[in-house]
């Protein structure tokens, strides 16, 4: 069984806001996902160091993602995207011969993160009625087929849910196109194991991550490997770093100063509804939180939970602290982490310059952190 390891190396990957953007959540962001400013957040994360940026799927986002993201790599240079799809919504043979065009026309940009979905009430709005273990089951198949067009040679596939015959993806990528696929449950982890580049968590614990990633080597030591890579373990997460860790808690409350009443009211009936175990557990951790400061560990804030679906905690911090955490997390065996921020291009930015100085110095030793959760009512450690 593979063992937890800090000597991989890095790949940061930034998030690319297709949706409205703004400095508060839960409220109308003031800033509209244009071609433009998606292309200028494109544009600063590579100058910023970052690999690629990951697109989200929802249906509420201002863009469907797929069409976002083509426009966007052709108006840009340098880093990639990390593009999310939901299987539901494409025939794999299909979905096989469009990514091969994008890795064609954008040779070592294109990346293929897999969700399965989360929540029964907006995967409707695509149609999509399958229970959670229909839907993973889907995604296993959906994976298996992507893999084998991109072998170049003709297919044919038998059964219920997508037949096809002779079937063939030419050209095929120049290189491998990476797949990502997140999920708590075991069925997600299984397939993972199976068939990933890339096991994605949302951000927790350390402790909570140090017990998901021992599961996942479990199914991985278990599984059949299909993947011609070893799998890399991600980690999604918020991240807001101010020059001085005072300066950063407060930046953290400014940015939940302003949730709409209503906004929060519908977030919390949605929330009851999500079929998700990660989804679950993300509501968890911010129900857990210090009501006084929402920490629920040493620089790790729930406070985006409180009106944002998805990832709901941040690494908050000063530069040497927001560094310190990333590579505490690095030690249980995570190299790659995709961050964000709000706004986006702005907190890029920051830690562009505040942190990737730091995450490259690997040799000046970095300040202890604690894995045991803060007790209920301690402040923000500053």
């Amino acid at each position: 069984m593979r063992q937890p390891t800090s000597s991989e190396p890095l790949d940061l990957l930034w998030f690319c806001q297709l949706a409205a953007d703004g400095e508060f959540i839960g409220t109308v962001p003031e800033r509209r996902p244009t071609l433009p400013y998606i292309a200028s957040l494109v544009e600063t994360a590579a100058e910023m160091g970052f690999s690629s940026l990951l697109t989200a799927t929802n249906f509420h986002a201002e863009h469907e993602a797929w069409t976002a993201s083509i426009a966007t790599l052709a108006r840009t240079q340098g880093a990639g995207l990390l593009i999310a799809v939901r299987p539901g919504m494409f025939h794999p043979a299909m979905f096989a011969k469009m990514v091969a065009t994008a890795a064609n026309l954008f040779p070592g940009r294109v990346r293929i993160n897999v969700v399965t979905g989360s929540n029964p009430a907006e995967n409707a709005m695509y149609g999509d009625m399958e229970s959670h273990a229909e839907r993973y089951a889907r995604t296993r198949e959906f994976i298996a087929i992507i893999r084998d067009l991109w072998r170049g040679v003709p297919v044919d596939h038998e059964s219920p849910r997508y037949p096809f015959r002779g079937a063939i993806v030419s050209p095929v990528p120049p290189q491998p196109v990476p797949i990502y696929l997140g999920g708590h449950s075991d069925d997600a982890q299984q397939i993972a194991a199976e068939l990933a580049d890339v096991y994605l968590v949302w951000g927790d614990t350390l402790a909570g991550i140090e017990a998901r990633l021992a599961t996942m080597r479990a199914h991985e030591a278990r599984a059949t490997r299909l993947a011609s890579t070893r799998l890399r373990y991600g980690l999604r997460c918020h991240v807001l770093v101010r020059e001085t860790a005072d300066e950063a808690w407060t930046a953290a409350e400014r940015l939940i100063s302003r949730i709409d009443p209503d906004v929060r009211r519908r977030f919390i009936d949605a929330s009851a509804k999500v079929d998700s175990e990660g989804q679950r557990r993300q509501i968890a951790l911010t129900a857990s939180a210090s009501a006084s400061s929402l920490v629920v560990e040493e620089n790790l804030w729930a406070g985006v939970g409180l009106a944002r679906s998805g990832v709901g905690v941040a690494i908050v911090g000063d530069p040497a602290q927001v560094a310190a955490k990333l590579r505490a997390y690095q030690r249980l065996g995570i190299s790659t982490f995709i961050l964000s921020g709000y706004p986006h291009l702005e907190e890029c930015r920051r830690f562009g310059e505040l942190v990737m100085p730091l995450l490259r110095r690997r040799a000046e030793p970095e300040p202890e952190l604690h894995v045991a959760p803060l007790s209920a009512g301690v402040a923000p450690v500053t």
